[in-house]
């Protein structure tokens, strides 16, 4: 691995950080807004849109974690299937984060699009609090952005190990062939 690859990897590691502390501070938030809720029903009052805040710190915690989870393993993975790959499991692997990063990227694709959209027209929620739509849907598009960038990375990652491992086995050696 060269430096530039080593600094990259270390960046993007902190960017799946970053967004991990991002979904733990929408996390912290929704409770905040929860407990808010209820200690102002129980004054008589109420706080409008608290239900719709919520959700959609739900939905941003949900995205914004998205890369993190998958950087540090925490996904449910096709391992089962994959494990019994044998020989095969780097190309299987190959294959998995090949169709998870397309969908990955469909998401973000689409998310980004919602956005946008919502922006262009001005769509407001139809709940009490009225917040431009494109607001939770830019967290969302963030979120599915990092967690494909996760994907790929993991790809490219898993395709280097492949590659160096092939040409380990055309000198004679046999190495190891690790999959991240």
């Amino acid at each position: 691995m060269n430096i530039s690859s080593h600094r990259m990897a270390r960046c993007l590691e902190r960017l799946y950080r970053i967004f991990g502390y991002l979904a733990a501070l929408c996390i912290f938030a929704m409770l905040v807004v929860i407990v808010a809720q209820v200690v102002l029903r129980w004054s008589g009052l109420s706080l409008p849109g608290a239900t719709n805040y919520a959700g959609y710190l739900m939905g941003a915690s949900t995205f914004l974690a998205a890369a993190y989870t998958f950087h540090d393993g925490g996904h449910i993975r096709v391992g089962l299937l994959v494990e019994r790959l044998g020989r095969w499991r780097p190309l299987g692997e190959l294959w998995c984060l090949l169709v998870a990063g397309s969908i990955a990227g469909f998401i973000t694709w689409n998310a980004f699009d919602a956005a946008y959209w919502s922006w262009k027209f001005g769509d407001i929620s139809s709940g009490q609090d009225a917040l431009p739509l494109w607001i939770p849907q830019a967290m969302l598009a963030l979120g599915s952005t990092a967690f494909t960038i996760s994907i790929v990375d993991h790809f490219t990652r898993t395709l280097i190990a492949l590659i160096c491992s092939l040409r380990a086995n055309r000198h004679g050696a046999h190495p190891v062939v690790r999959s991240l």
